[in-house]
């Protein structure tokens, strides 16, 4: 009698997971999650300058990283 609870226990789980599962995809919503908008970037985005190490003084700062001038050949 005990292992039939436990069974039963199992079978109700599994039954409870499948209708949750059932109801999630059922109640899923699709949301639009982009801007198609005419006018490219917005009116408050603003340019920062990238400071340089003359523009602190007393400051050494490692020099800037520089892209590699030969192709990216994988042998």
């Amino acid at each position: 009698m005990k292992e039939d609870n436990r069974q039963k226990e199992i079978r109700l789980k599994k039954e409870l997971a499948k209708v949750k599962t059932q109801n999630a995809n059922e109640t899923r919503k699709i949301t639009k999650n982009r801007d198609f908008s005419v006018g490219g970037l917005p009116p408050d985005t603003t340019h920062k300058a990238i400071r340089a190490s003359n523009d602190v003084p007393d400051v050494i700062l490692p020099p800037q990283k520089r892209r590699g001038k030969k192709e990216n050949i994988p042998f």
